[in-house]
Order: structure tokens, then sequence, then C-alpha cells
């Protein structure tokens, strides 16, 4: 039987089904509706991974009947690439004869030296376009849209909240005849960091072969997933056998960016001797900037570059093994992002909470007000606790 991806069985076929997202909803259904006649013929949304931006463009479509044209920004390199794909789709009819919609889905990887003259022609298309065009990027504020921002109507995306990717995937539980205990959903939902595609990709890969998802399925499985990259650490360090190191990095579900965090926590104390510790870190900092190059220019075939700089370059970076035993260390750069994170919900849903009571905004709340209202709680906590009664927090 055919794999089928539960991200593309589920995928929202009315905009009714889209979670999380309302007040994007109704602005992206405003900019069709007035469509040709607004000043402005594209739209800019953007937001975290897996918050439903390109889920919405292909709900609305399938809504509304429209044929819907998909090109990525890694498509349309430069302008003559911009010219000849998106240039050709935003003038000719439908195949069909109705109405058409054109996504470029991801935008901000069209950059670099090879994509020069890109985003200009972008504009051009986007100026004499005959049917509406929607754009996607995960931050549509980079200085390489500065210009690109002018022509389009800006909607951003929020990042999901856990309740609701849990809803969601009790939905596709049920659809799919599993039973589920809710803890289980609120564990798996809790890893994702507000990525519902992740958070269908995990529950599909848990649910193989299972008719019930437990809290106890997640929990071995977070654990194993853990164990996993234990095993890789220890088959790159401690030994020199190059494919078995090879297969272990490609079974982990973590990216690269991750497996370096990963490296770079353990190798200090991994690699003792000061020459095989300066040729793995220049090994892992030459995967890194292939890593960045990947993400700015979308140049993925620089990939094969990191995953041997990662494996072969730090396993053979040594004279000899460690027979030390070395328990290894999670990240501690997970563990700031996730503080610094909690942080910012904390003062998001404050500021969220009073922007009414005193008629400024949530964003310009958490510059003026929360600072000195986190040092009085710190300081003084009486005086917050009154604070808090006034502002009914």
């Amino acid at each position: 039987m055919e794999f089928e991806s539960w991200n593309e069985k589920y995928c929202p076929r009315k905009l009714s089904d889209l979670v999380g997202q309302p007040k994007a909803v109704m602005e992206v259904t405003n900019f069709i509706n007035k469509f040709p006649s607004a000043r402005k013929k594209a739209i800019l949304l953007w937001g975290p991974t897996g918050c439903g931006k390109t889920c919405l463009v292909k709900a609305l479509a399938s809504e509304k009947d429209y044929e819907l044209v998909e090109l990525s920004g890694a498509d349309l390199r430069n302008k003559d690439a911009v010219g000849s794909i998106l240039g050709a789709a935003s003038k000719q009819m439908s195949l069909f004869g109705g109405s058409k919609l054109i996504l470029v889905d991801e935008v901000d990887s069209m950059s670099g030296v090879r994509d020069r003259g890109g985003l200009p022609a972008l504009i051009d298309v986007i100026k004499n376009t005959q049917f509406p065009i929607i754009l996607t990027a995960n931050d549509a504020y980079i200085q390489k849209l500065k210009t690109l921002r002018n022509y389009c109507v800006i909607v951003d995306l929020k990042k999901l909240i856990p309740l609701s990717i849990a809803k969601r995937l009790g939905k596709i539980c049920s659809a799919e005849g599993i039973d589920y205990e809710d803890n289980a959903l609120r564990k798996l939902t809790l890893s994702v960091d507000g990525d519902m595609r992740a958070a269908i990709n995990d529950l599909q890969m848990l649910c193989q072969g299972k008719d019930k998802l437990t809290e106890q399925d997640v929990k071995v499985w977070s654990r194993e997933s853990e164990e996993s990259i234990f095993n890789a650490l220890k088959l790159i360090f401690k030994s020199y056998d190059l494919s078995a190191a090879f297969n272990a990095v490609d079974s982990l579900s973590e990216d690269y960016t991750d497996i370096m965090w990963w490296i770079d926590e353990n190798l200090p104390n991994e690699y003792g001797d000061k020459i095989a510790r300066s040729r793995a870190y220049n090994c892992l900092a030459h995967a890194d900037i292939f890593n960045r190059r990947i993400m700015r220019w979308q140049h993925w075939r620089f990939l094969v570059y990191v995953r041997s700089l990662l494996v072969a370059g730090i396993q053979h970076a040594k004279d000899s093994t460690s027979a030390r035993f070395i328990k290894y260390q999670r990240p501690s750069i997970l563990l700031k992002l996730y503080i610094r994170a909690a942080k910012r919900r904390k003062s998001l849903g404050v500021t969220k909470q009073i922007s009414s009571i005193l008629h400024a905004s949530s964003r310009n709340l958490e510059k003026s007000f929360y600072p000195y209202y986190e040092f009085i709680q710190k300081n003084n906590p009486e005086y917050a606790e009154e604070i808090d009664e006034w502002l009914g927090l």
C-alpha cells in the first residue's frame, strides 16, 4: 500500500477547518474579495514554520474553486526565471476558464548573488498581474524584502498554541480510528513548539501499527529519540567506523542544526587533545557555514558537505579514541531557547490581557511596561500584588 502523508491527507479543504488563525483568514478573504480593485495586487503571509501559511492558501483555493498555481521562491532564482515562470502564470487565463490564484512559497529564499534581479522582477510581475498573488515567508521584515513589502498587504500568522494543535491531532486520531489519551497528545504538542506540520508527522510515526496512543508511548518515543542521538555521538567521538556513524546520523529525527548543537556541547569533554579539538571545531565551523548558505540561498546540494563535515570530519579529527566514560549532556542552548520562549509567552499573555485597560498595544507594553512590572515582581512582591489586583491579573 502506498504511503500517504497525514499532512496531505488532512490538509484543510475549507477556511473554517484552519486552526488558530481567524484574523489572518479574514484578512486574506477580504483581499481576495476586493481583487482586482484593491491598490495592492499581492499579499505576503508570514509566520513561523508549521503555522498554516500554505494550508490557508490551499483551503482558500479549494473553497472558492480557484485554480491554484504553486511556485517556490527557490524556483525563481533570477530575473529570467521570474519572467518566464511567474510572469507567464500571472497573465495566462486558467486552463478551466475560472479564476486563478498564484502562490509563491518561501519568497524569503530568493537571495544571494545568483538571484540578482529576482526580487525587482517579482515586483514588476505584481504590478501587472491579472490574478491575485500570495507570497509566504518565515519573516516578512528581513532586509531583503524591504522594497517588496511596499507592494504587498502584510498579514502575520501567529505560532499555534498547544491546545489548538492537540485538538487537531485528536480529530485526526478519531478519523483514523485510533483511541488516545489526552495526556499523550498534550506531551506530543509541547515538543513541537507550535509547529502543526511537525506535530502531525510525529503523530503519524507514533501511531503506525497501533489502535491506541498512550502517554507511555510518547515517553518511550522521546527517550528512544534521545538515546539515538547519544548513540550517534558515541560512534562519532569514540570510533572510526564511518559507515556506522553515517547510518546513525541518517536515522535521527533531529536536523543538522540540532546535531551541531549536540556536538558542540560535548566535543570539549571528548577531545582533550588541543590539536584534535582544533581540527574538530574547524569542521564544525565549516559545517555551520554551509548550513547557513542552505538556509539563506536554498542551495541544498551543500547538505552533503554538512553531513560529511559533521560525521567524517569530526570523527577523524582525533588521533586516537578516548577510553574515558563521558556522560553526554543536552545542548544548553536548547534550554536557553526554551526559557526565553517561555518568558516571551508569559510577557505576551500579560500585555495582551491589560492592553485594553492601559489603552496601549501589547507590543508597546512589552517594552514600556513589562520590564518594570517584572522588576517590581522580583523586588517588591507586595506592591506587585496590588498592581495585579488593579489590572485584574
